[in-house]
């Protein structure tokens, strides 16, 4: 038995569990402006954090 075979494969973490559910165009536009909002608050922590760093540096 070789090493490959001992330990049996992740599965991708990325792969869905579930079949996708469609979405229709209007819950597309509903989403894009939130999606939108959380991303650029993430990166407003992401680059306050790293400014924080880099004082401490």
């Amino acid at each position: 038995m070789t090493r490959r075979q001992q330990y049996p494969r992740q599965s991708d973490l990325f792969v869905p569990k579930t079949p996708l559910v469609p979405m229709t165009a209007s819950e597309r536009a509903k989403l894009l402006p939130l999606v939108s909002a959380l991303l650029s608050e993430i990166l407003s922590v992401v680059a306050v954090t790293e400014a924080g760093d880099e004082d401490h540096a």
